[in-house]
């Protein structure tokens, strides 16, 4: 029992400084515990609902992606592409490059979106993809229409060679 002075003894609730509480911080842990739970299943639940699709191009190629409502995210999978030589020699190149836009796109909708990426047909060197991607759905499968265009510049002694690449699929993808 402290008082604050003889005469008019009172208890005051505090604990004697110096001493440890006796939980040894358990309260505080457990308080900090419980925050930082229910921010990670506020920010888990936001990708609970999306359902993988996996599916085929029409080159044979596969593509992964995930959709949630209408909205798809995670498009991955290659494109055919065609590379010609706009300056001089009228060169040409032909492959695959990855085709994986950084924006959603829309179940019903047209998206446009690009991105400074690494490209194949560039030796790896990165060039600004412009992606277009189109989809529609009918009960359970969803298809589409998957578009690239870039351009990249190889310097030379004589002079610099520019080429204009383009790629267009189509693909059909069910859930996994």
């Amino acid at each position: 029992m402290n008082t604050r002075n003889r005469n008019n003894p009172e208890m005051i609730n505090r604990p004697v400084s110096g001493t440890r509480l006796a939980d040894g911080g358990f309260r505080t842990a457990l308080a900090l515990f419980t925050c930082l739970f229910l921010a990670w299943s506020l920010f888990a639940a936001d990708f609970a609902g999306a359902a993988p699709y996996k599916g085929k191009t029409k080159g044979g190629s596969s593509i992964t992606f995930a959709l949630k409502g209408k909205k798809v995210t995670g498009i991955r999978t290659v494109v055919p592409t065609l590379c010609l030589e706009t300056t001089g020699g009228y060169a040409s190149r032909a492959g695959s490059e990855l085709f994986q836009p950084t924006a959603a796109a829309r179940v019903g909708r047209t998206v446009k979106s690009k991105a400074l990426q690494p490209a194949a047909m560039n030796v790896g060197a990165k060039a600004t993809k412009n992606y277009e991607v189109s989809l529609k759905q009918r009960g359970k499968t969803v298809s589409g229409k998957l578009k690239l265009n870039f351009s990249f510049l190889i310097p030379d002694l004589y002079g610099a060679h520019i080429y204009i690449c383009s790629g267009t699929t189509t693909f059909s993808a069910r859930p996994r």
